[in-house]
């Protein structure tokens, strides 16, 4: 069953929403200071634990706290400015979070009519409500989605994120109830789109939810739920980040939805993006039994490797410099894998990595001359400087342009070079 994290912490969320809101970022050594402190926070705690005396000293003094009215107005200031760069204070922060989470279902409605009366900037009465709508939704799912459920356009879809993944909690607990609830509101016109194209965002996130619980339960209900969808809108629920986390009792099912639901012309991307998925250390080999698990036909197999080769020389190269040897091992398992598109999936991820800045472009050339002589033909070189890469970099690729053997490649490319 699908089980989506709801509960963010006001730190989390703080975070979040500058990205979401404010486009604000804290720097790394902001985050390093801040996670240091959390530390110390914990190890005060642990040796408060550890000290009855001490504990029991202060206990009336935090049982007294925690009866006082929750000044709202000042808890958004103190996020405000957080999100400014500000660091706040983080034992504050913990006893608010445990506050919340202890708090009864009739007093979060409460907060939340309290805050909704506030006379708050849009983005500070977002980010208190975000707070309150996890424990809320641990309580009661239902009344969480009913309270909120006429907002989902809110701050930029973000509410529509989370409100999937309260429908995601419900779920768990009550399918029938949650299905029921939802089919309700497609019927009411809650999902409605507004846009031209007739697509709702909000619309594919909740069904996303949907379909990836009822796949681990009830595949061909899942099925049933999707094909009811227009044709061009089922492989944008079937992208929804609800199937990140595909088990692997569920990967032939998810194959099966997209080979019966998905457009022809779409099956092979959208089953690339799921073995590109995989991440990690060794997303290689959980790709590869992805592959052998759903028993990918060829052209599946070729859009996948070259799907997960492309994710993790991505993914790879926000960490640290690539090296010949990440090279190496990429080609080896390409070679393994489909060995048809070992020479363009090379030139691809070579200028992948150098568009990134984890190796610099004469280093990329250099080695993508390497693997064209070591081929014999012209697909490293051509997928290489056929990319935005060679583009940017066009004094230094034309003279590579040469070295292509077939002459219409060669006209073709020196002519975007020029």
């Amino acid at each position: 069953p699908l089980k989506p994290t709801l509960f963010i912490s006001p730190a989390v969320v703080l975070l979040a929403a500058g990205l979401w809101l404010g486009g604000q970022r804290h720097t790394i050594s902001s985050l390093e200071k801040e996670s240091a402190a959390l530390r110390k926070q914990i190890a005060a705690r642990s040796t408060m634990a550890s000290d009855p005396s001490l504990a029991k000293a202060i206990a009336p003094a935090k049982s007294a706290k925690s009866k006082e009215p929750l000044d709202w107005k000042k808890i958004a200031a103190e996020f405000a400015g957080m999100q400014n760069g500000g660091m706040g204070d983080m034992r504050a922060r913990m006893r608010l979070q445990q506050r919340l989470q202890a708090m009864s279902t009739e007093e979060l409605v409460a907060s939340l009519d309290e805050i909704a009366a506030l006379d708050l900037p849009s983005e500070s009465r977002f980010m208190l409500e975000q707070m309150l709508i996890g424990p809320l939704s641990e309580k009661d799912p239902e009344l969480a989605l009913t309270k909120f459920i006429g907002r989902l356009e809110n701050n930029l879809g973000m509410m529509a994120w989370q409100l999937s993944a309260v429908m995601g909690k419900w779920l768990g607990k009550d399918p029938a109830g949650a299905t029921a609830w939802f089919d309700r509101e497609i019927a009411a016109g809650t999902f409605e789109s507004k846009a031209l194209d007739g697509k709702s965002r909000s619309r594919a996130q909740f069904e996303g939810v949907a379909v990836a619980f009822l796949l681990g339960s009830d595949p061909a209900l899942a099925a049933n739920r999707l094909s009811a969808l227009p044709a061009d809108q089922r492989d944008e629920v079937l992208s929804q980040h609800s199937f990140q986390q595909l088990k692997e009792e569920d990967q032939v099912a998810f194959a099966e939805l997209v080979r019966g639901q998905i457009p022809q012309a779409e099956q092979s991307e959208a089953l690339a993006r799921q073995a590109a998925r995989m991440g990690g250390e060794d997303g290689y080999a959980k790709a590869a039994d992805f592959m052998k698990r759903i028993e990918a036909t060829p052209a599946e197999r070729k859009a996948c490797v070259e799907e997960v080769a492309e994710s993790m020389t991505q993914r790879f190269s926000n960490q640290k410099p690539m090296t010949r040897a990440d090279f190496d091992k990429m080609r080896g398992w390409v070679g393994e894998q489909d060995p048809g598109s070992l020479g363009v999936v090379t030139g691809r991820t070579l200028a992948t990595a150098s568009q990134n800045g984890r190796i610099d472009f004469p280093e990329a050339a250099e080695l993508a001359m390497q693997y064209h002589a070591a081929a014999g033909n012209d697909d490293v070189l051509g997928a290489f400087l056929e990319s935005g890469a060679a583009r940017s970099n066009k004094d230094a690729a034309r003279p590579l342009a040469e070295k292509i053997s077939d002459p219409a490649r060669r006209e073709e490319i020196l002519k975007k070079l020029k």
